[in-house]
């Protein structure tokens, strides 16, 4: 068994859901001068740069990027459901 402390999955608190509407909103402010493949690597960037800014004290690169699966596949899973869901308009 690992002594390694596993990452758990949680609701995002209020703050996050704010920050997480304010970049969909410069995503969707940018989507006719990007491409989604363009926004997927701008994203990516992001990311590489945000594991990079970790307190190494206490986040691992690993744990970091446990982190970044988990919620790549979460963010997939839900808005894969959304479009399910979502009727066609033509």
């Amino acid at each position: 068994m690992s002594n390694k402390p596993r990452v758990r999955s949680k609701l995002a608190k209020p703050a996050q859901e704010v920050a997480f509407q304010d970049l969909l909103g410069l995503l969707h402010k940018r989507q006719a001068d990007v491409t989604a493949e363009e926004m997927l690597a701008i994203a990516s960037n992001i990311v590489g740069k945000l594991v990079a800014l970790q307190d190494q004290r206490y986040m691992t690169p690993a744990m970091a990027m446990e982190i970044v699966a988990l919620n790549v596949e979460n963010g997939n899973s839900q808005y894969t459901s959304l479009l399910m869901e979502t009727k066609g308009t033509s």
